[in-house]
């Protein structure tokens, strides 16, 4: 947890932009979200299908997400469907890690922020487009609330065409 707030705090990050944002921190065990499923008698297979725990091998289950700093990812409408998590140990890679494509998840068609942004979009009639999460925020914070960024490595057709719809 230590790591998490010193990278906030090394960031410029105070309690507003963490609440506003809901950054969050994922632990080193592994074990915190399968604990937590398996106690309110979540299925395995759907356990696997949220994306946000992995089959072993050997069988059992382990978090996808553990000691990194975590963004919520939400639709258009504001609800979370996914979560970036960044690394905050050097050896842990990849730096950014997001959660997997699902059904309810699809990389190519969300921008993080747009749910926040869309009402700037309309008032400034422009999009500010930066290329992560962080970059979001910095941006966000300094009275540019009309930003976003793309999930996954590129931009997509589907990205620019919801920007345009906005």
């Amino acid at each position: 947890f230590r790591s998490a707030i010193s990278y906030i705090q090394r960031r410029g990050l105070g309690s507003t932009e963490i609440d506003r944002f809901g950054l969050g921190y994922a632990g080193g065990s592994g074990q915190f979200l399968v604990n937590l499923f398996q106690k309110h008698d979540f299925p395995a297979e759907q356990m696997e299908q949220s994306g946000l725990v992995m089959r072993r091998e050997g069988g059992g289950f382990f978090d996808r997400f553990r000691n990194r700093l975590m963004f919520p990812i939400h639709n258009e409408s504001g609800k979370t469907i996914a979560f970036g998590g960044r690394a905050l140990s050097e050896n842990d890679q990849p730096k950014y890690m997001n959660s997997p494509e699902t059904p309810i998840y699809k990389k190519s068609y969300v921008l993080y922020n747009l749910h926040r942004a869309k009402e700037g979009i309309r008032k400034e009639d422009r999009v500010v487009l930066v290329e992560g999460y962080m970059d979001v925020i910095g941006v966000y914070t300094s009275g540019v609330n009309e930003v976003v960024a793309s999930c996954g490595t590129a931009l997509t057709t589907q990205q620019v065409q919801t920007m345009k719809r906005h």
